[in-house]
């Protein structure tokens, strides 16, 4: 079902397969809805296609992240092995919504991200979800520590995006804005509010955040997520995996209304809407 020179994660990470257009179908998936009633097949496109809008200057921020029963969201360093043909389907349907997919440089180097795809059957997908033709990849990192002949930067098509603080090193941010277009976003740590009003300033009106957990928890300190989608794994792993936020407790808890309920052998796909 993906490409993984064009989809932006190797073989063995959640998608498991090689040398397809992550704009097809996967075939060995059949997902259905049990919640809102009647329980149903459904084409994952249909299941996530919804109005999301921008929220004053800022465009509508989705975490997707996949997890164990226990909690965990990695095995070996990975997410890969907690997936299905199902959660394939779910999240190649998940990069098909955002103008903007936005990963930490931790896990953008941990899960090997590369370009978008650029072919046919995903433009005509994403085009059905209001987005741009070819999402965008938006690195933040305050450190800029990553390899610039990686995938994500060397690989041809859109130009990806990196946030980060006026506080990073300039020698080095010169030798990324060859390669990336540069947005600088707080002082001496990145100010991810500041970052998102300058990717809707790009025409951005949809983001995406794959993590990791740190910037999930940055997202959702700063009070800037409108909605949630977890895959929950029916596997139970232990060890230290972090959870899907990780970073200081937050001032207040973040309540969230149950949208949708997916499955598919075994595994729950689950779609919040956060309160305010």
């Amino acid at each position: 079902m993906a490409d993984v020179a064009s989809f932006g994660w190797p073989t063995d990470q959640r998608t498991g397969l090689v040398g397809k257009d992550p704009g097809l179908r996967c075939k060995e998936a059949t997902v259905h809805r049990i919640l809102p009633a009647p329980p149903e097949e459904i084409d994952t496109d249909d299941a996530y296609r919804a109005v999301r809008l921008p929220v004053g200057d800022r465009p509508w921020v989705l975490v997707n992240m996949i997890e164990s029963a226990d909690g965990a969201i990695e095995v070996g360093g990975v997410s890969g092995p907690l997936g299905s043909a199902g959660d394939k389907d779910v999240f190649s349907t998940m990069r098909m919504i955002p103008d903007v997919i936005l990963v930490g440089a931790g896990t953008a180097i941990a899960e090997d991200y590369g370009p978008t795809s650029t072919s046919v059957s995903t433009r005509t997908r994403r085009l059905g979800h209001g987005a741009w033709p070819t999402a965008r990849v938006a690195v933040v990192s305050n450190s800029l520590s990553f390899d610039l002949a990686s995938r994500l930067f060397s690989g041809g098509g859109i130009r990806p995006i990196v946030i980060t603080s006026h506080a990073s090193d300039s020698e080095r941010r010169t030798h990324v804005e060859a390669v990336a277009d540069v947005i600088l976003a707080g002082e001496q740590q990145v100010d991810l509010e500041v970052g998102l009003v300058e990717i809707a300033k790009l025409g951005a009106r949809v983001v995406l955040s794959e993590g990791g957990p740190s910037l999930n928890a940055g997202l959702f300190t700063a009070d800037l997520v409108d909605e949630l989608c977890v895959s929950l794994s029916p596997m139970v792993v232990g060890g230290p995996s972090r959870r899907i936020l990780h970073g200081p407790e937050l001032s207040g808890t973040a309540n969230l209304t149950l949208a949708h309920v997916l499955t598919e052998d075994h595994f729950l796909f689950l779609r919040y809407l956060v309160e305010r």
